[in-house]
């Protein structure tokens, strides 16, 4: 804002001025409310998609390979000819679970309010070098305390990581992803390096790094995606936490 002035022309600037620069305030906030609100929307629709998976598809494929041990025993018996069949239709059923599994973590994470975000991204993390055995390798480091992190600051970090994390393994075909969250006075900064494919249009223009715009968009932050100076690609986000711990607090997956 501009300060008064004694000439009545400078006065009647900054009046204009000051009233832009209201106006603009007023409709960046009104933006951020209204991407929080299609955040919450998407939230609650993956956690409904999540039941629906879980409920249908598997019990289905537990009930698939059920018939598929029985119809085993009844093959030892009758038709030693059958159990290779019936091994195939066993070990494709639990792969299809193992998938399933992965798809409902994605949708549906662990609470981050309740284990913490730390313990949520170590648990993420961890997730990620089970599953690439060994193909892609991923680091994390904290520097601050984390504990006493507003739930839509905690909930919107855990799904831009979430994110980030999976641009840089299935897409850029990285194997070396490394991240740092650092908290400070009056800001979080998040830093995610990887050695993948960084011009590569999927990771650069995806549905992932939209998301990703949209939650620190919401939250007033800044993110900026690019290429690594020794290869690969290095984000980052800025989260300003000035007056975001007065917003009402949103409960997401």
């Amino acid at each position: 804002r501009l300060p008064p002035f004694d000439l009545a022309e400078l006065s009647a600037i900054r009046d204009v001025f000051n009233h832009l620069a209201e106006s603009l305030d007023t409709a960046l906030a009104e933006r951020s409310e209204l991407t929080r609100k299609l955040i919450a929307l998407q939230d609650e629709e993956r956690r409904h998609l999540a039941r629906e998976l879980h409920d249908e598809f598997g019990q289905s494929l537990a009930a698939i390979r059920a018939l598929a041990s029985s119809a085993r025993q009844t093959a030892v018996q009758d038709c030693p000819s059958l159990l290779g069949e019936c091994d195939g239709i066993a070990r494709t059923a639990t792969g299809m679970m193992e998938t399933l599994r992965g798809a409902l973590f994605r949708l549906r994470p662990p609470d981050v309010e309740e284990l913490g975000l730390v313990a949520s991204l170590e648990g993420l993390v961890a997730g990620w070098n089970g599953r690439s055995r060994g193909q892609t390798r991923f680091s994390i480091r904290f520097d601050g305390a984390f504990a006493t992190l507003p739930a839509t600051i905690s909930a919107s970090l855990y799904r831009i990581v979430q994110e980030a994390l999976t641009n840089a393994a299935k897409h850029a075909g990285a194997t070396r992803v490394s991240l740092e969250l650092a908290m400070r006075a009056d800001e979080i900064a998040l830093a995610i390096d990887d050695d993948g494919r960084s011009n590569d249009p999927v990771v650069k223009s995806g549905m992932g790094l939209l998301g990703m715009r949209e939650r620190v968009a919401a939250l007033r932050g800044q993110l900026s995606f690019e290429a690594a100076p020794n290869g690969g690609s290095a984000l980052r986000v800025v989260i300003p936490l000035a007056g975001l711990d007065r917003q009402p607090l949103e409960r997401a997956a």
